[in-house]
């Protein structure tokens, strides 16, 4: 959409295209402490990530786990980013919690699945793919509904009848999934 001009980027930003970024630091300021020269890094920018070379606040930048490639990291800041700020600092996300995500075999889905395992939580999604359902389980979801099947409602309504319902729910379905969702929200549980 940016290159056809139907997204333009935020006012002061460059005109480059690209907003994930992975590679290697080259040059560091005389404040920075993180990362020196040679260090692998992947950043969420406002612009520039098609720049042979992009300058990112120290903040802003992660390091790049030995076992990534460079593709693979490269694709991981907008997800990892989006993720956190949806279930870590909007909804909130605490260890032990239920938490269910909808459209788990998504890029934003499969990362939720992953970082809500790592917290501690009970994971719980929806797909409509059996390959991708050994996928999120292999990421850490306790169980996964196939959307495929006739009433997959029900069966998440048999889950909350068990446990009290959900305290999080990530939905990147929308619309008619709305009112239902609200249906399976334990009670204070966050959509």
């Amino acid at each position: 959409m940016q290159r056809e001009g139907r997204y333009p980027p935020p006012a002061g930003a460059t005109d480059i295209l690209g907003l994930e970024v992975m590679g290697c630091v080259v040059d560091a300021g005389s404040r920075t402490h993180r990362f020196g020269h040679g260090d692998r890094v992947m950043a969420l920018v406002v612009g520039g990530g098609y720049a042979e070379y992009v300058a990112v606040p120290e903040g802003q930048c992660l390091p790049v786990p030995a076992t990534l490639t460079a593709t693979e990291a490269a694709g991981l800041p907008e997800s990892l980013f989006t993720v956190w700020f949806n279930l870590c600092m909007r909804a909130h996300l605490k260890s032990r919690e239920w938490i269910l995500i909808h459209g788990g075999g998504g890029a934003i889905g499969t990362m939720a699945v992953a970082l809500s395992a790592v917290l501690g939580c009970h994971v719980v999604t929806t797909t409509g793919s059996a390959r991708k359902a050994l996928s999120l389980r292999s990421l850490g979801a306790a169980q996964v509904i196939p959307y495929t099947q006739n009433d997959f409602w029900v069966a998440l309504h048999c889950l909350c009848a068990t446990h009290g319902g959900f305290d999080v729910i990530l939905d990147m379905i929308g619309g008619p999934y709305f009112e239902k969702n609200l249906g399976l929200l334990a009670p204070d549980g966050r959509l």
